[in-house]
């Protein structure tokens, strides 16, 4: 049996740069479109991350004067810090093509942006879509192999790797968080889609080698060493992009368990032939470098926090930005997931037992249980609920917003054979995203 090769692409390198274009001409046209307070966000962090050394990013307010502060992990600050720290910003603001205003730190009773800072702003996201669409070509491409081995073995339906691409890219509802209402999700999920591809590869790579073993009387030893080495590299490479995705936005931290149990299996376990069969022991080795090579990609934008004076100051602060806690469990009403339903049966049942007409001795009786209103989960409680729902927990998750709806949608476009039928499907999941997203940020 031949092996498949896993690198095979259908997808014409061209037409991507064609897609591009065409897409960020029709992304162009939304610049003068709605924006969301998440694009006063983003343009503070901006202002922070060119005016004020790296000391005090996370501990800026603007005098108290503002609410959008930095609050994302210290890789995107950095990228934050990019944005607003080049040679091509400092130009424009040389020409004058962009204004100082747009880069100073304003408090949010006199920041509005001026219609130049609202296309310098908007260019960023267009351009950093560069990552979605690299992402979305490597999704099919690596996917290749898996239609490929189904199809020779008789199972599966031929794929269309150019509409799981088209699926990607075009995702409307991923369309409007970016470039109306304002974010970056693209790009983290183009990190994404680049993770998965990478570790689907490192599969595809050593599955076709034993697929090959079991079929002829013995292997060459080198060959296999090759693959075993090829495969690692790959899983490596994906666990690296994850680790970086995870210390870009922390929202991904929910999908750490996934691939924490996915590599163990895959990556630290290595397939060694026993005459007619294939035996799997653990790696330690292998074990260890998966880990020294997640932990420097994802504990490398700390490094330089570390590295300032009083370093577990800093670390504390970080924290507390990342996870807010004592704003509550849900500190905005928008907050769309099952903590706001348990909040608002709270509420309801406080408000019947107020209206009931019960006797007052079992009604202090009830208060005294603290029954009603309910009790407000802790963080740990959140936190067990995110480790046991894995995938579903998107809907029980601290705080929800629209880029929560956009994670799973992006990713599930390659989980099909992506035929008419398959497309469809993705489509109308697609289309109820963008609504539930609409109503979000409307409610927001």
């Amino acid at each position: 049996m031949k092996a498949v090769n896993p690198f095979t692409s259908q997808i014409s390198p061209k037409l991507v740069c064609a897609t591009f274009l065409i897409l960020s001409s029709v992304k162009c046209l939304l610049i003068p479109t709605y924006r969301s307070t998440d694009f006063d966000v983003h343009r503070n962090w901006l202002a922070i991350t060119r005016h004020l050394p790296l000391s005090e990013w996370y501990f800026d307010d603007v005098g108290g004067t503002t609410v959008h502060t930095l609050d994302y992990p210290p890789l995107f600050a950095f990228f934050e810090w990019g944005l607003s720290n080049n040679f091509i910003t400092d130009l424009l603001l040389e020409k004058g093509w962009l204004d100082e205003r747009c880069l100073e730190l304003l408090p949010d009773n006199d920041n509005e942006p001026s219609d130049r800072c609202v296309r310098f702003q908007r260019a960023t996201v267009i351009l950093s879509d560069v990552l979605l669409f690299l992402g979305a070509y490597l999704a099919p491409v690596s996917l290749g192999g898996v239609y490929s081995a189904s199809i020779n073995n008789g199972c599966g339906r031929r794929s269309h790797p150019w509409v799981t691409f088209l699926l990607i890219v075009t995702n409307p509802g991923l369309i409007l968080l970016d470039h109306v209402h304002f974010q970056y999700n693209g790009m983290l999920l183009g990190v994404l889609l680049i993770s998965i591809s990478f570790i689907i590869w490192g599969t595809q790579l050593i599955s076709a080698k034993i697929t090959v073993n079991r079929t002829t009387d013995k292997s060459n030893p080198s060959d296999e060493a090759i693959e075993l080495r090829s495969s690692g590299l790959f899983e490596l490479l994906g666990a690296g992009a994850f680790a970086i995705l995870m210390a870009m936005k922390h929202l991904y931290l929910m999908l750490a368990p996934l691939y924490l149990f996915y590599l163990l299996r895959h990556h630290c376990f290595v397939a060694r032939r026993r005459e007619d069969y294939f035996n799997y022991s653990f790696s330690f080795g292998r074990f260890i470098v998966l880990g020294i090579v997640t932990l420097i990609c994802l504990l490398g934008a700390f490094v330089p926090f570390i590295m300032q004076n009083q370093p577990r100051v800093h670390m504390e602060q970080i924290l507390a930005r990342l996870f807010p806690f004592g704003r509550g469990l849900v500190h905005d009403y928008w907050a769309a997931n099952v903590w706001a339903l348990y909040l608002f049966t709270s509420r309801a049942a406080s408000f019947l037992l107020r209206k009931a007409p019960i006797q007052s001795g079992l009604r202090q009786k009830i208060e005294s249980y603290a029954i009603i209103p309910f009790p407000e989960p802790d963080p740990s409680t959140v936190a067990f609920c995110l480790l046991i729902g894995l995938i579903p927990c998107i809907i029980s998750a601290w705080k929800v917003g629209g880029s929560s709806l956009s994670q799973p949608m992006t990713p599930s476009s390659r989980s099909s054979k992506t035929n008419a039928v398959d497309a469809a499907e993705y489509f109308i999941h697609a289309v109820v995203s963008v609504f539930l997203a609409r109503g979000i940020n409307h409610a927001k």
